[in-house]
Parts: structure tokens; C-alpha cells; sequence
């Protein structure tokens, strides 16, 4: 290898540990982030017919999108973002005339401003409120840490939910 080569593979080598011992961003600080969701689009997936008196089965689903919008416990502000879940029913879930039982597991993506915020966990047909682990993020929220709170509200077949992100790193 001539010396020019040489000279350039070693600036290159030693650009790359360089760059790989520093962090490309810091752990976001903790927070907590109060905002109304509501659903704009809800489709089933995997051959559940919403409009039956059926609930889905294992292994089906649906596909939902938010608006959210800034909240203060009683007032809708501005919209500041969207949502994006997709949800698979892990047990079997029955219809009752005081609610639903069962469980899914969902994959939640917000949109806010400063970035993207990533959830993923199990969530259950007969509560009111559920809570899903922060798994990570993107922007001002990368490698993200927490939980997000979510509130159903409204009558029971409302499309609002109140979610509050407690960031914790």
C-alpha cells in the first residue's frame, strides 16, 4: 500500500472511532407531555368486520389515526401532532352490554414537533385507562424511556383519549 493510501485508511480508521465512541445524542430529559388524541381513522384488519356484533378474533385487529392536540385537562388547544397504532388481538375478546374483555398488543407512534415517540405493549379491552411502555423514539426523543398513560373519554364509544407521556429518560 503506498504511503498516500496508507495515510488516508489511518485518518479514516481513526475518524471512525472517533465517531463511534461519541454519543450522537443525548437521552432526552424527563418530562411529562399532556395531550387529546382523537381518532380520525379506525380500519379492522385481518378480516374482523367492525360493523358486525362480533369482536375480533385472535390474530386480528385494527389500524387507527389520531390528531393530537395540546390539553390541559379540560380544554383542547391547538393541534401540535398525529398518531399512528396498530393493534393485534392476543386473547379472545367478548362483547358485553357493560363493555369488552380481552387483550391486544399495540404499536404506537406519535408525531410531535420535536420528534417521534415510540410505544409497543399490551393494552386491555375493559379498561378505561391502559399504559403502554415508551420503548424509544427519534429527534429530541431518542432513546426514549417511560410510559404513556392513556384515558379513554367521552361515552363508551367515544374517539378521544387523554395521553400523557411520562418521559423518564
Amino acid at each position: 500500500m503506498s504511503g498516500k493510501r496508507l495515510a488516508m485508511a489511518l485518518v479514516f480508521a481513526a475518524s471512525v472511532v472517533i465517531i463511534g465512541a461519541s454519543p450522537l445524542s443525548a437521552a432526552p430529559k424527563p418530562q411529562t407531555i399532556s395531550l387529546l388524541e382523537m381518532d380520525t381513522a379506525f380500519v379492522p384488519t385481518g378480516g374482523w368486520n367492525a360493523a358486525s356484533n362480533e369482536p375480533p378474533a385472535i390474530g386480528q385487529g385494527f389500524v387507527t389515526n389520531g390528531t393530537y392536540y395540546k390539553w390541559a385537562g379540560s380544554k383542547r388547544g391547538a393541534a401540535v401532532g398525529h398518531l399512528q397504532v396498530v393493534c393485534t388481538v392476543t386473547t379472545p375478546v367478548a362483547f358485553t352490554p357493560t363493555g369488552a374483555s380481552g387483550w391486544f398488543h399495540c404499536d404506537a407512534t406519535a408525531f410531535l414537533p420535536s420528534g417521534r415517540i415510540e410505544a409497543s405493549g399490551a393494552l386491555s379491552f375493559a379498561a378505561k385507562a391502559n399504559t403502554l411502555p415508551i420503548v424509544g423514539g427519534t429527534g429530541s426523543y431518542v432513546a426514549a424511556q417511560g410510559y404513556v398513560a392513556t384515558t379513554n373519554i367521552g361515552g363508551e364509544n367515544s374517539n378521544t383519549s387523554a395521553d400523557i407521556f411520562h418521559i423518564t429518560s
